[in-house]
Formats: C-alpha cells, structure tokens, sequence
C-alpha cells in the first residue's frame, strides 16, 4: 500500500507540474485578473487544506481514516507540482549569470533546511499523534501564503539586452543532468517504502527512524550551502562523476547495510545516507542551474525540472509495485524475495542510465576536443 501510496503522489505530481505552464497561460488568456501571484496563493491555500484532511477525515470517521490518506494525496500532489515552477519562475525571472546563481543558491538552502527542520520536529510527535503533525503543517502552509503579499503580480521578465550569454557547454550539462535528476529520486523513492524495515532490523527506535532516515538530507544541505558559496562547479563536467558516484555508492550502502546488523550496520547505514544526500544535491543544484539558465526562467524550464522529480517519485513506487506482483504471483523464483526483487530492478536501472550517461558524456568530452569547423 505504500508502494501504491506513493506512485498516486508521483503520477499526480507529474501532472501538476507539466500541466501548469499551460494552464497559467490558458486563465490568463481569459481573463486580465489572473496572475502568477494569485494563482500561487490559490495552490497554497489548497495545499493547506489539503494536508488537513487526513487527520479530519479520521477525526470524523475513524474507519476511513486510510481513505483521508489518500483522498489528501490526490489533492496535495499536483498542487504541490504546479506550486514549485512558479516559485522558480519568480526566482529565475529577470536574472541570469551570478545573480541567478545566489539567487538559486540561497533558495536551495533555505527551502532545504526547512524540510530537515520538519523531519527533526515532528519525529517525537509521529508516536502520540501522527495526523496531529499534518494538522500543523497544513496551518503552516496556510499562514505562509501571507509572504506572497509583497511579490510582483508576475515574476521579472529576461530582457535580452540585460542577459548574460551561457557558455555553450551548458546545453548538454543541462540534458545530462536532467537524465540524473529522475533517477537520483527514483533512487531515494525505492528508499523512502524500504526504510522503515531497514530501520526495525537495525532495532533503531521508532522516534529516531525518521531522523536516521533523513540523514541524507542533511548532507544535501550542506552541499547546498557549498555550492551555493563556491561556484567553480559551473560548466565542468566532473561534477556528473560526483553526482553520479554519490547516488549509486550511496543507494548500494544503505540498502545492504542492514545485512550487516548492529552497530556496525548502522554505522554503514549513516554513511551510505550520507554519499546518497550528495549525490542527490549535487544533481539537483546543477539540474535547475542549468534549467533556469538555459530555459531563461520560464514556467515551462521549471516545470520540466520538477516533472522530472515527480517521474523519480512515482518510478521507484511503481517498481515496488511490479517487484511485490512478480513476487505474490511467482514468477520470480522462491529463493527471491520482495527486497532481492527491488535490487535487481533498481540494478537494472543503474546500468542503463549508466550506460547511456556514459555515451552521453564520451560524446560531449569528444565534441570539445575536436577543432571547430
């Protein structure tokens, strides 16, 4: 059920973001009244109440308190889609070059530690009243549509006179990195279902799963906070390596991690959660860099970027989902079982990203060692 929890948020998710571009275009077109500004307070205002509903749906009828799960999803996800390309459309409106790199850079930052600061405050809180947590998020959400009040109608437009040029390397970083975007949280979903088993074998106490678990957005974080400072990162293509190494060595650890047991097992765990928060960052950062550069700050370059996240959401549930049917129905052998399924799958995956991240790159290196014509 959580495998196909989480493929509801992903495919729904997907559509909020692919589909909000056009659809700002289409209200607007309509009527002079509708604006960015007003849309995103509408989307906030919904995502609030949406993240309600499950502890309301409890409250008033217990025995459909999983339905309230679900119907909150449904609701939440392509809001939730929709809501971030237009925040990243105000923050790569009108800026290009160093502003638009201090600009993504603290955003990064700020919008990352709030969600560590989340995971922290409501681990002891998930034992006594796991929906009471969503009751205060959603009031969060609600109260923080106020911020929107001293924001333009629409985000700052790119003037081409005031642009500044990107190198031409940034293309093909732009579409590497957007292959590694889907699959590092393609990665990080076929964790999230399987945590809390590792997390049990590894007798970590139910309060402290949740920050053990989200020990890989602390390390994101602090590449955050690296990148956003440093910025001899841009148009290097060592930074795919990086990227690419912290997400397969860190997704491997973790997984056999509690094979290991103890002590010893968590350790492997912390540090395996650790390369997998780099590897992610690292790819997240150089994938919207480069989408809002390129893309000059339009719905449509963030909306792309946050399509590809939700096509990693939905993927590694929807894996879940077909590892447990060829489990349940035996066309696996006996001897392979739920967690040796979603290993060879994700696997299989690894190897054919990495092979065409391998092609991609050999071309590209070739490319700018060959003279111009």
């Amino acid at each position: 059920m959580n495998f196909a929890l989480g493929s509801l948020l992903g495919v729904m998710y997907i559509i909020g973001a692919a589909g909000v571009g056009p659809m700002l275009r289409r209200m607007a077109a309509r009527s002079p009244r509708v604006s960015s500004r007003g849309v995103l307070a509408g989307l906030s205002i919904t995502l609030g109440l949406a993240a309600m509903v499950p502890p309301v749906v409890a409250f008033l009828a217990p025995d459909r308190a999983a339905a309230g799960v679900w119907i909150g999803v449904a609701l939440y996800a392509p809001c939730s889609g929709a809501f971030w390309p237009i925040v990243e459309s105000y923050l790569g409106g009108g800026r290009s070059g160093h502003r638009l790199r201090r600009a993504i850079g603290q955003f990064n930052v700020i919008w990352a530690l709030a969600v560590l600061l989340s995971l922290w405050a409501m681990a002891p809180l998930l034992d006594r009243t796991p929906l009471g947590v969503l009751v205060v998020f959603g009031a969060l959400q609600l109260a923080s549509t106020v911020l929107l009040i001293p924001m333009g109608r629409e985000p700052g437009r790119h003037l081409s006179e005031h642009l500044e040029p990107h190198p031409p390397v940034y293309v093909p970083l732009l579409t590497t990195f957007r292959l590694l975007l889907p699959t590092s949280y393609f990665v990080v979903s076929v964790w999230s279902p399987y945590a809390p088993d590792a997390l049990d074998r590894l007798a970590v106490d139910v309060g402290w799963q949740t920050p053990v678990a989200a020990t890989w957005m602390l390390s994101r974080f602090v590449v955050f906070i690296a990148m956003e400072r440093w910025h001899g990162w841009h148009g290097r293509w060592w930074l795919v390596a990086v990227g690419a190494f912290g997400m397969v060595g860190g997704i491997g650890t973790a997984l056999i991690a509690p094979l290991v047991g103890d002590l010893p097992g968590l350790a492997l765990l912390l540090a395996g959660l650790a390369m997998l928060g780099v590897g992610n960052g690292v790819i997240y950062v150089a994938s919207l860099y480069y989408a809002m550069e390129v893309g000059a700050g339009e719905i449509e370059a963030g909306g792309t970027h946050e399509a590809l996240i939700g096509m990693g959401f939905a993927g590694g549930p929807l894996t879940g989902l077909l590892a447990v049917g060829a489990v349940r129905s035996g066309v696996l052998p006996p001897a392979i079982n739920l967690n040796i399924a979603m290993l060879l799958t994700l696997g299989i995956v690894l190897a054919v990203v990495g092979v065409v991240l391998v092609r991609r790159v050999s071309r590209a290196v070739r490319r700018a060692g060959s003279p111009s014509p």
